[in-house]
């Protein structure tokens, strides 16, 4: 479907015929930028209650680089009230690590800040997890020059009642090639 000149909204939708647990994917394609962002929403459009619904990751991928050099993970501190919020960092994920990034007591920017710029040597993305409660992030390197992106709600563990329907996190990804800062 055409929003604008500027986005196309695309939707997939998955239900389960035997518990009526419709799963439907809503995602913007940005033509003017290679940006794309979507938000998952869970239906109960059956008679009794849904299965268990847990682990909700909004995003589970991977992207590769056939750039050679390292994978920087670029991120910030969250909002604790200090001196040091909103720190920036830069951290190499060498090959094989696996870093683990996620806010504290559900308030949404404390500790940790989930908006991240995944660069290699001349080219990246930029990842977005928006979700204004409890959430995680993990980045696993694997031995080449890839990377597993996986976010989403931590400790989610609920079933809906008929009718009922809840979104999970938003994700935005928006690709660069250059210099990592003009991306920002």
């Amino acid at each position: 479907k055409t929003l604008d000149a500027q986005r196309e909204q695309h939707t997939v939708t998955w239900t389960d015929p035997q518990s009526g647990l419709r799963v439907r994917c809503l995602g913007v394609q940005y033509l003017d930028y290679p940006t794309v962002e979507w938000t998952v929403y869970f239906k109960n459009t059956g008679a009794s209650d849904s299965p268990l619904i847990e682990d909700i990751q909004a995003i589970d991928t991977w992207f590769t680089s056939g750039a050679p050099g390292d994978l920087v993970l670029r991120h910030h501190t969250g909002d604790n009230c200090t001196p040091d919020s909103y720190e920036p960092h830069a951290e190499v994920l060498k090959p094989g690590s696996l870093k683990k990034i996620a806010n504290a007591r559900g308030r949404p920017t404390q500790v940790a800040f989930p908006y991240y710029n995944l660069g290699w040597p001349g080219e990246g993305v930029l990842v977005v997890l928006s979700w204004a409660g409890q959430w995680a992030t993990q980045f696993d390197r694997n031995d080449s020059n890839g990377v597993r992106v996986r976010g989403g709600q931590e400790l989610t563990h609920f079933r809906l009642h008929p009718g009922e329907e809840v979104r999970g996190p938003m994700v935005v990804l928006q690709f660069y090639q250059g210099d990592w800062l003009r991306a920002q």
